[in-house]
């Protein structure tokens, strides 16, 4: 069975965060958790968002951005970014957008989760590191993360292996959807093969519908 290290959980409020632009209430200021923590259908205990038109929701309990990233920014901007620099609340090493595929379920402690849409890079990840380019360049790369649904709530530890529990046989990956969104936006073939993934996101279906 398929297994993938998780590096960090990580939970936050909303703060007013002091930028070069002044100040912006965000909640990307995530904290790391040590001990066990409930996993409910919209999120983990202590986890908010400042903006619940654009996050948040059943379909996005879950952030999670792949452990592997982290060295690919460093050595891009030639700085560290500590766990969870992009505000994920998933640090997992080994997932990767080509391969993980929306409908994908997943165990972590007591919890199942299902694969919903790419993570779209914004303007907040740009403001908290001073990087205008930033989000930019993750569309351009594909590493953009990924939003998970709770299937089964439970409680989980920092110490537990995120495990796959099936691939949904349809096998839409995280990077097609990009690649739908940001660099193939009229291909209507693949558009069609995305909207017959019954897992999707309803904000995604709706935006992809009017593709069509």
């Amino acid at each position: 069975m398929t297994h993938f290290n998780v590096e960090a959980i990580s939970v936050g409020k909303p703060v007013n965060l002091e930028t070069e632009k002044g100040p912006l209430k965000t909640a990307i200021q995530k904290q790391r958790v040590e001990e066990p923590i409930r996993l409910s259908k919209l999120n983990f205990t202590g986890d908010y968002q400042a903006d619940q038109k654009h996050h948040g929701g059943p379909d996005k309990a879950v952030c999670l951005y792949p452990a592997q990233h982290y060295r690919h920014w460093e050595e891009e901007y030639q700085r560290e970014f500590p766990y969870p620099s992009f505000g994920e609340n998933l640090t997992v090493n080994g997932v990767d957008e080509r391969e993980i595929a929306i409908g994908d379920r997943f165990i972590l402690g007591e919890t199942e989760l299902e694969v919903t849409e790419p993570r779209k890079p914004c303007y907040i990840i740009a403001r908290k590191h001073g990087l205008v380019d930033f989000p930019v360049k993750m569309i351009e790369k594909g590493l953009s993360g990924f939003y998970l649904r709770v299937i089964k709530e439970g409680t989980v530890s920092p110490k537990d292996k995120l495990i796959l529990k099936q691939k949904d046989p349809r096998q839409v990956t995280i990077d097609d959807v990009n690649e739908v969104f940001f660099h193939d936006k009229d291909n209507k073939a693949k558009v069609l093969r995305i909207l017959e993934v019954p897992a999707l996101a309803a904000g995604v279906k709706a935006s992809l519908q009017q593709k069509m």
